[in-house]
């Protein structure tokens, strides 16, 4: 599957083999947040449901999709978040943060949301006078991400009620920015999908099939630098090229990835 079959996916929304009265009305309350229809389980497979569609969403603690084609569900976890916002909270510095200079009470875009790990981060840095805006493009991120602001979760309370703090925006990025008033952010941040995979978790693997993964361009990226009042910052692997070609300052030359920042001048 291909990031441009993304607008175009079929996806259905369904419940468990035996459900519970509240599986079967949270299906149709989370169908539109997929732009999914409700299909009841009636004791169908989950492979007999995705030979109809691109992807599967069972209703659950937590959500949880299947993929054509993909081995792993795909379900909200917040990965790295954890350790770090651990570690924030021991007064340990955070290598994102300090480079976007972000502080209590700022504005942060996180322009590709994903599954939201960075924009946790954030969100517990601008605390509650701040505001994180999270914006994705693929229906079954955002709606993954909307399950559980709405309903939270049992495995990772502390991540949902961080994730409440997002405004979650399902839109492309370009438009969402364009729409933005010059400098009505502090920091604008990029984590777009790596050309070449690094190693995954099993975790981490379903989500390229469902992903954005159009390139970051130079357009999108002066629209950031318009919005920006301190920094735009971009996560890339550090010998990909796109911090040259963009014009960035990487912060490290080596290793698993690097963040390119730009600052206005003052």
């Amino acid at each position: 599957m291909t990031h441009a079959s993304n607008e175009d996916m079929r996806i259905l929304v369904t419940t468990p083999l035996r459900p519970k009265p509240h599986q079967v009305a949270r299906a149709s309350e989370m169908a539109p947040w997929f732009g999914g229809a409700v299909v009841p389980r009636r004791g169908q497979s989950i492979a007999h449901l995705l030979a109809d569609a691109d992807a599967v969403v069972v209703v659950g603690d937590p959500a949880v999709v299947h993929v054509r084609g993909v081995e792993h569900p795909l379900f909200f976890h917040p990965s790295m978040a954890h350790q770090r916002l651990r570690r924030i909270a021991q007064g340990e510095p955070d290598r994102l943060l300090a480079l976007a200079g972000v502080s209590p009470g700022d504005v942060v875009i996180d322009a590709t949301l994903g599954l939201g790990t960075d924009a946790l981060v954030f969100a517990a840095a601008v605390g509650a006078r701040g505001r994180v805006e999270g914006v994705e493009r693929s229906p079954v991120l955002y709606g993954l991400l909307r399950a559980v602001q709405v309903y939270g979760s049992e495995a990772h309370p502390r991540e949902a009620e961080l994730l409440r703090r997002v405004l979650l925006v399902h839109a492309d990025h370009a438009d969402w920015l364009r729409s933005k008033p010059d400098e009505s952010a502090d920091v604008v941040y990029f984590d777009p999908m790596f050309r070449e995979p690094v190693h995954q978790s099993a975790h981490m693997q379903p989500i390229r099939p469902v992903a954005w993964e159009a390139p970051l361009s130079e357009e999108v990226l002066n629209e950031a630098k318009r919005v920006a009042r301190k920094a735009v910052i971009v996560k890339e692997r550090p010998k990909s090229g796109v911090f040259e070609a963009l014009g960035l300052q990487s912060d490290r030359t080596a290793g698993r990835f690097a963040y390119g920042v730009w600052r206005r001048p003052r």
